[in-house]
């Protein structure tokens, strides 16, 4: 995985589809999309200057398309809402520009620590 870039808040990244992610029928697994979602989301709240990220409370996957071996997915992760205990994120995946999942995911904040500024 590679970040293409990261501001407060919004991380956006790539990754190559290899024989390891897929599934059986030769797609793209629905699991390794989710766990995108997860690892996206996870960096968009780090984006915000957090040490650690939370544990998470809710993760949502939609698949809308289908991707396979070889195929170049960028994911796009913000946070919608940052709350004193809840934040909340969402990541659209794409393959060519075209979206082929997106997903929500909740991660409980309240004991998480932010870095120190230098």
């Amino acid at each position: 995985m590679s970040l293409i870039s990261a501001d407060a808040g919004r991380v956006r990244g790539e990754i190559q589809v290899e024989k390891g992610h897929l599934n059986a029928i030769g797609g793209t697994h629905g699991g390794w999309l989710s766990t995108l979602v997860d690892v996206g989301g996870s960096l968009a709240i780090a984006s915000h200057g957090f040490n650690t990220t939370g544990v998470s409370t809710d993760l949502s996957v939609s698949f809308l398309a289908a991707s396979g071996e070889g195929s170049t997915i960028v994911f796009d992760a913000q946070v919608l809402k940052m709350g004193r205990t809840l934040a909340y994120t969402r990541v659209d995946i794409f393959n060519n520009d075209k979206m082929i999942a997106t997903g929500s995911h909740t991660k409980f904040v309240a004991k998480e620590t932010r870095q120190e500024k230098e």
